[in-house]
């Protein structure tokens, strides 16, 4: 009789042993293909929102214009107003403000940047001149800002940690922008992060018939209690138009 020869128990459990282990080690292999995608994904959207944030913010600056508004009660607010706190509030009035929808309203933006808890917000006004009713939309541009801080260069190159200065007591304080702002920002995940932005130098002539378009009195002035049709988006706001030409220009 022929014999049949084949693998024994042995053999058998060995073969089995083998390619658990390469099961294994190949699960373990994709496994930690897949963390690391997972975070380097993470890792870029968090770098893309500190990106998208501070440049929203740089944009803002870069578009101030000397333009006062007055507050709720009527009294009136410097083009540009920074205060020495934890939450690091500055607030100005910036040109650029998109009308996709083409309402009548005016070209400048009045809008403020602060430090609520870990969150930095952008709010906007959609009128210049408030009402006692007027309230400020609010963007949340960036998450995990555990301290934030800015100072303002002035005209003799000193850095100052509220603007206006509060030895200036001139007649045009409330028109007085600073040569540039430098922002100190530290992130959960990032650490300190350091710019310096550099303002538009002299004053910027607010667009003629800017006045009084953001649903005011019909003055000309805009001090009534202003609705504002326009939508502002909301999204923080991309790239600026083009600038306005001067006044007495063709």
């Amino acid at each position: 009789m022929r014999r049949h020869r084949g693998f024994t128990l042995l053999e058998l459990l060995i073969a089995i042993a083998i390619f658990a282990l390469l099961g294994l080690a190949t699960y373990r292999m994709l496994d930690s293909v897949l963390r690391t995608d997972t975070s380097t994904r993470e890792q870029e959207r968090q770098l893309r929102e500190v990106t998208r944030a501070m440049a929203a913010f740089e944009r803002d600056l870069q578009q101030v214009v000397a333009r006062p508004v007055r507050d709720a009660y009527g009294e009136p607010l410097p083009a540009l107003s920074g205060e020495d706190e934890d939450t690091a509030p500055v607030e100005f009035s910036r040109l650029g403000w998109r009308d996709p929808t083409g309402a009548v309203r005016s070209q400048i933006q009045r809008v403020r940047w602060q430090r609520s808890g870990e969150v930095w917000e952008r709010r906007y006004w959609q009128v210049l001149d408030r009402a006692q009713d007027s309230q400020p939309r609010v963007q949340q541009a960036l998450d995990g800002v555990t301290a934030l801080h800015l100072r303002y260069l002035d005209k003799d190159g000193e850095w100052q940690t509220s603007w206006p200065p509060q030895a200036n007591d001139t007649s045009d304080r409330l028109e007085l922008l600073p040569r540039a702002v430098e922002l100190f920002l530290t992130h959960r995940r990032y650490g300190e992060l350091r710019r310096v932005i550099r303002l538009v130098d002299g004053k910027k002539k607010e667009p003629p018939g800017a006045n009084g378009a953001e649903g005011g009195d019909g003055d000309g002035n805009g001090n009534g209690d202003g609705s504002g049709n326009g939508d502002a988006g909301g999204d923080i706001p991309g790239g600026a138009p083009p600038m306005p030409p001067p006044e007495g220009g063709p």
